[in-house]
């Protein structure tokens, strides 16, 4: 069962109106595996010129788009989804998305000298996400951040505004307590698992492994147990998160 996840930083100031505090984005996401046949060393070289000659024409286009590469930390066989890793580009509005992806198609193929990838690339999906508030810096975005996921289902008679509200009331309570970082609410959609998957993934990310960890004392020390905490599980149940590490490839 292949994961969802999608890691699209938003910032902006905090509200009291829990509504306003979530942005709405769509993320496109291109699973992969290293190719059978080469040896870690070839692989690296290989997949470093890529990353550069990527970056650099990801770079040169005006865009609101932002593209980033998540690497297996906690995870299981079941987590990964048969697959290494996989890249993640986020835009506020599907248009968006259609015009990076041809730009970005053009300029390689164009390109007769761009590098070959290392990676096998052949399954991807989309996703509509509500991006919840966060402590970052919109002038300085993460380079290296970790993000933790949670597949997750509604309860029964389960008020999905009355959730995003307690978790915004929650993460306004976790961040005045001293944890830095950022969450979401993520929606699957085409390309993703048919049947009897979880109705949405809630992701939860830190600017790096040491911000992770002091997140996690801080919830279990002065967070978990407050009312906007609790109030969450009366509409979701979640099951056993998986945790990824990510670099930023494109602003």
């Amino acid at each position: 069962m292949r994961i969802l996840l999608i890691i699209f930083f938003s910032f902006f100031a905090f509200s009291d109106d829990h509504v306003e505090m979530y942005t709405e984005a769509y993320a496109d996401y291109l699973y992969c595996s290293t190719k059978e046949g080469l040896s870690d060393s070839k692989a690296e070289k290989m997949f470093e010129k890529w990353f550069d000659a990527y970056q650099e024409k990801a770079n040169s286009l005006e865009d609101n788009v932002s593209s980033v590469m998540l690497w297996p930390f906690y995870t299981n066989e079941e987590m990964r989804g048969g697959d290494d890793m996989f890249f993640v580009t986020h835009a506020p509005t599907m248009k968006e998305m259609g015009e990076f992806q041809v730009a970005m198609y053009n300029m390689i193929n164009e390109d007769k000298s761009f590098p070959k990838n290392s990676m096998e690339c052949e399954n991807s999906s989309v996703a509509f996400q509500r991006i919840g508030p966060s402590t970052g810096d919109p002038e300085n975005p993460w380079d290296f951040f970790t993000v933790d996921y949670w597949p997750c289902k509604y309860t029964e008679n389960a008020d999905p505004v009355a959730l995003r509200s307690a978790h915004a009331e929650m993460a306004k309570e976790h961040y005045a307590n001293g944890a830095e970082g950022g969450y979401r609410y993520i929606y699957p959609g085409a390309g993703s698992p048919r049947g009897e998957g979880p109705d949405f993934w809630v992701s939860a990310a830190s600017p790096g492994l040491v911000a992770r960890g002091e997140g996690i004392d801080i919830f279990w020390d002065k967070t978990y147990g407050s009312e906007a905490e609790q109030e969450r599980w009366n509409h979701m149940t979640c099951d056993t998160n998986s945790t990824w590490v990510g670099y930023r490839l494109h602003d």
